[in-house]
């Protein structure tokens, strides 16, 4: 910047001043400066400033500081000066050299809603018609001033009409506007500049206006623009709350510059106070990057006389020229409006030269950020409500439907098999806990004849039915029955049957007393499904309609009513199938037969010490009641039952198509045996855990790795030579000391010996004529026992049981599919769309209700997609400068 001295002769000042403006506006910078200056004003149309740090220079002052009169001497044009504070909005001046004639077009930018709130995009619309008479400006900037002071006024022509007041009456204007006032002037005397002018500072005004200024000001003067402060020299620097801001906003001083106003203003005797704005002037006192500059604008007397334009620019010269000390300074170049506007051009031009390559960066990083938040909120609904609620229901029912049914969702989520496993186990939880209530005989007299080491040979469940094996030296719980057991049942079930004949009352109440579990279990395994399922149906009800919270809140109660209703039916049938079950029938005629006679051979084999015992669950002492038509066999039976005449009907269908047989029972019944050989405990009694919860205490089969027991009725006892060896038995029976076993343990020798034995007998029998015998059927060899009337009636019994419980165990888990599940899946989609009124007149009002999103969703969408679509804007004008 040259800092030499100007002539003082007028014509000598006037070729000077021609000849430097003539060469900036002519040459190559020229041209750049221009064309930048106009781009980033092209930008900030687009809404480039709300997003991006664009250059530009501001304006600030404390009210009646001279900022307006600079205005008007770098703009060309009067500014409204009203009483109070003159600039109520922002003001946003473009200046453009033009070889054509003087032009002005007013514009305002709505950035924000009369609440004060950002609007999405930005909108900037020409106010009233281009002027070429700089007379008119002043007038036309008042009115573009209240359009955006009336912010609830829509048509902002209304404010061209001079009836504006009458149209607008009863609304109360904003005190100031956030909106901007553009004013675009182009002519031959004019710099290519761009710059910001704000609402002078007030100090002793109303609260609520001094912090409102403040605010804007604030908002303006951060981040990278050029701080054009105007500091009136009659006053102090460090009393004027402008310089303050400005400070607070640029405390290293790198974007600030000082305009020093008034300096006819200082009295001729002030030499202090003249000599200490020098010092901040020439740079030795409050030290800004780009300094001080100094004008002298038109006093009131001035003005009256008409002194603008050319003529104040020529008296400021004088000005400086003549007074002291400025006249004496050799920082000439910092004098001058034509200095100041000639300086921070040429600074604004290099900030937006050096800022703008960086935009690009910035905007594509932003559009990226942009777009990823977009991604992450939930796609904006462009369907027709109707269309696209039927659309959500439909697919959620498909993809319920199959995961109920295990197959693959039509949706691509996969449906799954989680539900199906989780119901499966429960299935074999059910399994489990039904054959463990296998009927408790064990083939001997009483506890004091059985071997003391029985319980070697005798497989235990858990105590939680988990599938593992006892550990040994556990008690078990509840009772057994011995055969003096049987004996005082038949004979407490004798009415007036023939000799050699078993009651068959006494045969029904021991089926029903190994029964009388099987609803507890069957409830419980339904109530474990229930929860999976209901777990299920909330995790896609969350899942498909969770953004939808009207939606949301209806889907949820209908599907738990649909559910509590296929529940309802599901459990009337489980209940309605072990009704049946109370009575004694199968047409499996062959399968009975079969498996009694095994069973009776291993109690035979049993007896005669050649074989193991049954391999037992006790019967629980807490299980005293059968069904309500029989009682147990532990009570006295108060119902008479006749014995059924013929076989009664097996049907499932429905619980009305069965009824119990009446059975006379005997009025004397007996009790099973509680004793238990020396030092044996009394069982322990467990609390049940809430409703429909079994816990089976001991069970008669090992499960296999899977956790499925293998056949109870199929599996073969271990012989004594391995059973010790290869199992962790639960002693069913204890010792009261450490003893020897009374039964041998043979060695593999005699193990041997005696298989071989079995073989040559069964081919002696075959000779005979008594082919297809196997070693099972060896114990029907034996010679009639005294209590073969009880071994019996339990094998009969205990054959039975495997035909009962191997139906239950099947149409139980066959009723939860089809009665509760699958009947949920079926009847599903025809509920949600009666219940959400998809076929009703108001339909789609309604669903327009059901998918109204979240306003906060909405409002965070509307944002990006507003932003998105004013950087790809941004975007595409910086591509098409040249960048």
């Amino acid at each position: 910047m040259s800092n030499k001295i100007i002539k003082n002769t007028p014509q000598a000042q006037g070729e000077d001043r021609s000849s430097q403006h003539h060469s900036l506006l002519h040459s190559e910078y020229g041209k750049t400066s221009k064309e930048l200056i106009e781009f980033v004003g092209q930008l900030r149309t687009l809404g480039a400033h709300i997003d991006l740090e664009l250059p530009r220079i501001v304006v600030i002052g404390n009210q009646s500081a001279g900022k307006s009169s600079l205005v008007e001497a770098i703009s060309g044009i009067s500014v409204p000066r009203d009483a109070g504070t003159c600039t109520r909005c922002p003001m946003e001046c473009r200046l453009s050299h033009s070889s054509n004639e003087w032009s002005c077009q007013i514009k305002i930018r709505y950035e924000y809603n009369g609440a004060g709130e950002a609007l999405d995009e930005v909108e900037e619309i020409p106010f009233g018609p281009l002027l070429t008479d700089k007379a008119e400006v002043e007038d036309m900037l008042r009115r573009a001033q209240r359009a955006t002071l009336f912010a609830e006024v829509e048509d902002h022509n209304v404010f061209l009409e001079n009836n504006w007041g009458e149209k607008v009456k009863g609304q109360k204007p904003l005190r100031f506007s956030k909106n901007v006032v553009c004013v675009e002037l182009a002519g031959p005397e004019l710099t290519d500049l761009s710059f910001v002018d704000l609402p002078g500072i007030v100090q002793n005004a109303e609260s609520e206006v001094v912090e409102l200024v403040e605010e804007m000001v604030n908002s303006y003067i951060t981040g990278t623009s050029l701080i054009l402060v105007t500091l009136p020299m009659s006053d102090d620097i460090e009393n004027q709350k402008a310089a303050r801001l400005a400070y607070l906003a640029d405390q290293k001083g790198l974007r600030t510059i000082g305009v020093l106003t008034k300096p006819d203003t200082l009295a001729a005797g002030s030499t202090k106070l003249r000599d200490m704005w020098l010092d901040v002037l020439e740079g030795r006192k409050h030290t800004l990057l780009h300094g001080y500059y100094c004008t002298r604008q038109p006093d009131d007397e001035e003005r009256i006389r008409g002194v603008e334009g050319a003529a104040a620019r020529e008296a400021e010269k004088t000005f400086f020229a003549r007074t002291q000390p400025w006249a004496g300074s050799v920082h000439q170049g910092r004098f001058g409006t034509a200095n100041l506007v000639r300086s921070i051009s040429k600074l604004l031009t290099q900030i937006i030269r050096e800022s703008l390559p960086q935009q690009l960066s910035n905007v594509a990083a932003q559009l990226a950020a942009c777009r990823a938040q977009l991604d992450a909120l939930p796609p904006a609904i462009t369907t027709e409500p109707s269309a696209f609620v039927l659309a959500l229901v439909t697919r959620f029912a498909a993809d319920l439907r199959a995961t109920i049914y295990g197959s693959a969702a039509p949706s691509g989520d996969g449906g799954g098999s989680a539900l199906v496993q989780r119901t499966r186990r429960a299935y074999a939880t059910l399994k489990n806990a039904v054959r463990s209530s296998a009927p408790p005989f064990v083939p001997y007299e009483n506890a004091s004849q059985a071997p003391k080491d029985v319980s070697s040979y005798t497989w235990a469940m858990n105590g939680k039915g988990k599938g593992k094996r006892g550990a040994p030296g556990a008690e078990p719980e509840g009772d057994v029955f011995y055969l003096e057991d049987v004996r005082r049942h038949i004979r407490a079930s004798v009415t007036r049957e023939l000799p050699g004949n078993v009651p068959y009352t006494a045969k029904v109440s021991l089926i029903r007393t190994f029964q009388n579990t099987w609803e507890e279990a069957a409830l419980a395994c339904y109530e474990e499904v229930r929860e999976v399922f209901k777990d299920a149906i909330a995790e896609a009800v969350d899942s498909e309609f969770g953004r939808y919270a009207n939606l949301k809140s209806i889907i949820g109660p209908v599907t738990a009513e649909l559910m509590a209703g296929c529940a309802e039916a599901a459990i009337a049938q489980i209940r309605a199938i072990l009704t049946l079950e109370t009575s004694p029938f199968t047409q499996n005629g062959h399968y009975l037969a079969e498996s009694r006679d095994k069973w009776l051979a291993k109690y035979k084999d049993a007896r005669a010490g050649r074989g193991l015992p049954e391999r037992v669950t006790p019967v629980s002492s807490t299980v005293g009641t059968t069904t309500s038509t029989a009682s147990s066999i532990f009570g006295v039976p108060t119902l008479g039952i006749k014995a059924p005449e013929s076989a009664f009907n097996f049907v499932y269908g429905s619980a009305s198509a069965t009824s119990r047989p009446s059975v006379s029972l005997p009025s004397k019944p007996l009790t099973p045996s509680n004793s238990k050989p020396a030092g044996h405990h009394s069982p322990k009694k467990k609390n049940k855990k809430g409703p429909y919860t079994v816990q089976p205490t001991l069970n008669w089969a090992q499960p296999s790795s899977e956790g499925d027991p293998a056949e109870e009725g199929e599996l073969e006892p271990p012989t004594p030579s391995t059973a010790i060896s290869q199992l962790p038995f639960h002693p069913l029976f204890s010792p009261s000391t450490p003893a020897a076993p009374t039964i041998p343990q043979p060695s593999p020798e005699e193990v041997q010996k005696k298989a071989d034995l079995v073989t040559e007998a069964l081919a002696t029998l075959a000779k005979l004529g008594y082919a297809g015998l196997t070693e099972d059927d060896l114990g029907k060899l034996n010679k009639a026992d005294v209590f073969e009337e009880e071994m019996e009636l339990m094998a009969e019994v205990r054959a039975y049981f495997q035909v009962s419980y191997k139906r239950v165990i099947d149409y139980v888990p066959l009723t939860i599919d089809h009665h509760f599940l699958y009947a949920f899946a079926e009847k599903l989609h025809e509920r949600l769309f009666e219940r959400l009124g998809l076929g009703a007149h108001n339909a789609a009002a309604r669903c327009s209700a059901y998918i109204a999103e979240d306003p906060t969703i909405v409002a965070a969408r509307d944002e990006l997609l507003a932003k998105k679509k004013r950087l790809e804007n941004v975007q595409r004008a910086l591509f098409n400068f040249g960048l």
